[in-house]
């Protein structure tokens, strides 16, 4: 035993370790198509009927948990009962599943896997669609052909462009995705895009996604937090890190609203890329710093926006001369 422990200290001392991709355990993680079934706001999970077996599944969202809807970044509060998605979740060492990397509804997904397929047959009395998609390998050449059919619900919208229309304006020929919807327990298309549609409903949910960035604040959490130097460390959240890279700049003061306990004022020291996040240090009041703990999730307000930068004990401490 101490000779292993000597070998393996000695290799640690000619290569220090350093954290690497690990894609061996990417490749592990779980994937599956699911319909929601309920959202839970308070307890930040989603009750979800896995579309292979019927299971029911809930899983907790944790604030790096990538959201994703009509293309782009949403909220907890974007996903409903009926809406088709897919779960990308993160496994532990026995290969259960522990929280999603990433939830996606249909939009999302085919668009950004480029599975847009072409439409072959339509039948209108009967409201439903056959579309024919060519998966190619990294040198171009056609592997097989995907041939999918859909019946339309009752209401579906057809994006061709900033305005949705109705199932008389999908043709054959168009290239598209279908978001999945289920109702009265069968999977029908409650939407169909193009690509020009999908452009549309992208700059629609971006626009969103920002108001709602303005009033809530960027969904973050503690990494590290030092009392007496009043230091705190905060990962900013994937579906933030593009706004805190343009819009926190060094001494900036802001509010920051913790889950649970009062708004407090940071001034930003530095951002720092990690991964596709951001890593943001502030000074906050050590006061302030007492009651945090790394893991606790925290929302910040970029300048100018949500309530107004605290003051006094919960304020940026003035330096003494």
């Amino acid at each position: 035993m101490i000779r292993v422990l000597a070998t393996v200290a000695l290799i640690c001392q000619q290569t220090p370790p350093k954290p690497a991709f690990q894609g061996d355990f990417f490749g592990e993680m779980g994937r599956a198509f699911c319909v929601v079934q309920k959202v839970d706001l308070d307890a930040h999970t989603v009750t979800a009927k896995l579309d292979r077996d019927g299971k029911m599944v809930t899983v907790p969202i944790k604030d790096d948990t990538e959201l994703h809807v009509r293309d782009s970044w949403g909220e907890l509060s974007d996903y409903f009962p009926g809406q088709h998605v897919m779960l990308f979740m993160y496994v532990d060492e026995d290969k259960k599943w522990t929280y999603p990397r990433a939830i996606q509804d249909d939009i999302h997904m085919r668009a950004r896997h480029g599975h847009f397929a072409k439409v072959v047959r339509i039948d209108r009395d009967a409201e439903t669609y056959s579309t024919r998609r060519e998966e190619k390998d990294n040198k171009g050449t056609v592997t097989k052909m995907v041939d999918d059919s859909y019946v339309a619900a009752a209401d579906v919208k057809v994006w061709k462009g900033a305005a949705a229309a109705g199932f008389d304006a999908l043709k054959e020929g168009d290239e598209v995705i279908t978001q999945l919807v289920e109702r009265d327990g069968k999977p029908v298309a409650g939407e169909i895009l193009d690509k020009t549609g999908d452009d549309a409903v992208r700059v629609v949910q971006d626009e969103r996604h920002r108001k709602d960035q303005d009033e809530k604040g960027l969904p973050s959490y503690v990494t590290d937090v030092e009392v007496l130097n009043g230091s705190l460390q905060a990962t900013v959240a994937w579906s933030g890190s593009e706004r805190a890279k343009k819009d926190l700049k060094v001494g900036a003061a802001v509010t920051i609203v913790p889950e649970v306990g009062k708004p407090f004022a940071g001034a930003v020291c530095s951002v720092q890329g990690v991964d596709a996040r951001q890593r943001v240090q502030f000074v906050i009041n050590a006061r302030v710093a007492a009651r945090l703990a790394p893991g606790q999730s925290l929302k910040i307000f970029l300048p100018g926006t949500g309530p107004a930068v605290p003051e006094g004990r919960a304020g940026i401490p003035v330096p003494k001369k």
